[in-house]
């Protein structure tokens, strides 16, 4: 079996050298080498568009954990990309950079540290054992919640983020799994904003050649990562806004229009994506703007606005009046940012704003 990891980086000289050094801790590359058959696992580093020195300190922190892999099969490789774009440089490593033999590929942001020491093992193992699955997720936790004295705010961040953890798994960009032969059928368009979201919606429908199976993203136990926590008011405001309107290009994108014009018996929907770039590399923008153009005034999804209290369905009623001032609150939090994300989005600030 071979294994390729890739760990994609934008202007991240202070965090990257972190990464790596947490990557290598794993136990995959040190106690638990031998449990697992593979024949070599590769790291391909690729900064895009990166105005400082990442480049440089991946070099650097990559030779001094790599001397401990010099009796094994490891092999580290940094590519620069000189367009910036997080979808650009994911096409470029999954098609380009990377083996396309490699039987696992491993997304590794450029900014997390590793919790648990056996995350990318029992992600591993747990693809290994299970051929259903497709893609194996972690837990993405806060770098907040090591704290022992946290403030309100990051007391309800972790709140609303935990609740995550009771619904069906979905896939963070920041850390997953994903059988090679499967992420290798998807392109994505350039300048696409919710990379992650995007991905889960073409590996649970197979590229939307087949109804949605959510059986096919599972979570593995005992795995877990951390990343940057937001506990200012504006940046949390931010960084929902970027979610929200990355959820609804998504929504236009995939459900309101590839999934009508994906023939369910050809090679799926990613081909049809790589055509288009090479026959227009800035399509996907001119179709979101028309998208916009023909929606009206309000264009989000009307699910986003009310995606608090929904959840609250299904539940008892002790349980909903136990939860119901905190979706409240969130909900009124949601008016704000969707009102704010369909601003954005009629005056063409969709593109590029991730």
């Amino acid at each position: 079996m071979k294994i390729s990891i890739g760990m994609l980086a934008w202007n991240e000289e202070s965090k990257i050298a972190q990464a790596i050094g947490s990557l290598f801790r794993q136990s995959v590359f040190s106690s638990r080498w031998n449990e697992i058959p593979v024949s070599h696992w590769e790291l391909i580093i690729v900064p895009n568009g990166c105005t400082d020195s990442t480049a440089k300190v991946a070099s650097d922190a990559l030779r001094q954990c790599l001397v401990s892999m010099e009796e094994k099969n490891v092999s580290a490789t940094i590519v620069e990309v000189g367009e910036p774009g997080k979808s650009n440089a994911w096409n470029r490593y999954i098609h380009d950079f990377s083996r396309q033999d490699s039987d696992l590929v491993i997304m590794v942001d450029s900014d997390i540290e590793f919790d648990h020491p056996d995350t990318i093992f029992n992600s591993v193992k747990l693809l290994v054992d299970f051929p259903a699955y497709i893609v194996a997720v972690d837990k993405p936790l806060k770098d907040f919640v090591k704290k022992k004295k946290r403030s309100l705010i990051e007391e309800l961040s972790l709140h609303f983020s935990n609740e995550r953890f009771e619904r069906d798994p979905a896939i963070a960009g920041s850390f997953y799994c994903a059988r090679g032969a499967a992420i290798r059928n998807i392109w994505m368009p350039k300048g696409l904003p919710g990379e992650d979201g995007f991905l889960k919606s073409m590996l649970v429908t197979d590229c939307f050649r087949s109804e949605v199976d959510l059986s096919r993203i599972a979570r593995a136990e005992n795995a877990s990562h951390f990343y940057e926590g937001l506990s200012r008011p504006k940046a949390i405001f931010n960084h929902e806004l970027r979610m929200v309107i990355g959820t609804a290009l998504n929504c236009y994108f995939t459900w309101d229009f590839l999934k009508f014009a994906t023939d369910p018996k050809g090679p799926g929907a990613g081909y049809l994506i790589r055509n288009w770039l090479e026959s227009d590399p800035n399509w996907y923008g001119e179709f979101i703007a028309n998208e916009i153009r023909n929606r009206g005034w309000w264009v989000l999804p009307k699910g986003l606005v009310f995606r608090r209290l929904t959840r609250l369905r299904g539940m008892s009623l002790y349980n909903k009046l136990k939860r119901m001032p905190l979706a409240l609150f969130a909900f009124l939090f949601d008016c704000a940012v969707c009102f704010a994300a369909n601003r954005r989005l009629k005056k063409g600030m969709a593109i590029g704003y991730w």
